[in-house]
């Protein structure tokens, strides 16, 4: 497995591509339409530039004007949502249906949307995570902790705007996705246990051997517990990542002789920074994984929330940029 992980557009190739920073020169990938004068992009797929030129021409034969010109716009709708569990007093798992289109398109790693409730204005759109998919059945956690997410629970309001699907969720979804007859350590803890089910499942459909050391974090319970074990991989609960966690993640790699070829980290930066650390102290140099935890508002790219810089001082959009983790700027994290 390539141990380098080549920065792309995670839109790129898909039916939200050219979007609206394209419309705008500020494409992450192609040089033409970010104001570049050479073509530069050393991608392989059907070229962006062109995609963006086919389509101006086959409106400007339907006599529509320049400023007409549509850009591909994420699928908004209202549902019912049912609370499946209360983990704790504001955190909930809920279920709610979509149209098959978009669940189709969510049913993968790294998947999220967002939400609302119908009655607030759009900018109370807050993202989730995608926990599973069943047929049009999306189920999702939330930890109803601020002014957004708290809307959607008071006055026994039961209904929702989704809006989606987005899928920059994890950092180093290509390792994950062609990975395989492998062996992967992941650690999940807190609320960042919901998007490791679409990335177990993904593991376990390429035939990886997984170890999965998982935590209850803030919120205080380990709720995907019977789901990983139904799954037949070995569980280990430990109280704490920071604390026990990352100990057994060591002597799993130095003493057990696992030997993975791939971490996976999901829950907050801190701990993707320690683990990162304790991959350090053992001297092991394997690519990982980690969910995505940068404040998003609008997931185009266009409101710029999301931007973080790399170690080399480049400015990155997280709802759009696949990179390495390891490759951001760490040093707003607490180090101890």
């Amino acid at each position: 497995m390539k141990k380098k992980l080549t920065e792309r557009c995670i839109d790129i190739n898909t039916p939200y591509c050219p979007c609206l920073l394209a419309e705008t020169n500020n494409c992450i990938f192609c040089n033409h339409l970010n104001g570049g004068a050479v073509c530069d992009c050393n991608w392989g797929g059907v070229c962006i530039l062109y995609e963006k030129l086919w389509k101006k021409n086959k409106i400007a034969k339907t006599k529509q004007l320049d400023f007409d010109l549509p850009t591909p716009i994420r699928t908004e709708l209202e549902t019912e949502f049912k609370i499946k569990e209360q983990i704790n007093a504001n955190t909930y798992v809920i279920e709610f249906g979509v149209s098959e289109i978009l669940a189709e398109s969510l049913n993968k790693i790294g998947s999220f949307v967002f939400l609302r409730r119908p009655s607030d204005k759009e900018f109370y759109h807050f993202p989730v995570g995608v926990m599973s998919v069943d047929d049009t059945k999306i189920t999702v956690a939330i930890e109803a902790i601020g002014p957004k997410s708290t809307r959607i629970f008071s006055d026994e309001n039961r209904s929702l705007f989704v809006r989606g699907p987005y899928f920059n969720g994890v950092f180093g979804q290509p390792w994950i996705e062609n990975l395989t007859n492998s062996k992967v350590v992941l650690l999940a803890g807190g609320i960042g246990q919901a998007p490791a089910l679409p990335i177990l499942k993904k593991l376990i459909e390429n035939e990886n051997e997984v170890k999965a050391i998982l935590a209850p974090g803030k919120v205080g319970s380990i709720f995907i517990k019977e789901e990983f074990e139904s799954s037949e991989i070995e569980v280990i609960e430990v109280d704490s990542l920071r604390k026990y966690g990352l100990k057994l993640m060591k002597d799993c790699i130095e003493t057990n002789n696992f030997a993975p070829e791939l971490i996976v980290s999901a829950g907050p930066d801190e701990q993707h920074f320690s683990i990162i650390t304790a991959m350090k102290d053992i001297n092991v140099n394997i690519p990982m994984a980690a969910t995505n935890n940068s404040t998003m508002c609008c997931g185009e790219g266009i409101c710029g929330s999301c931007q973080r810089k790399t170690k080399d001082n480049k400015t990155v959009r997280c709802c759009k940029d696949q990179i390495d983790f390891r490759d951001l700027d760490l040093s707003h994290l607490n180090q101890d």
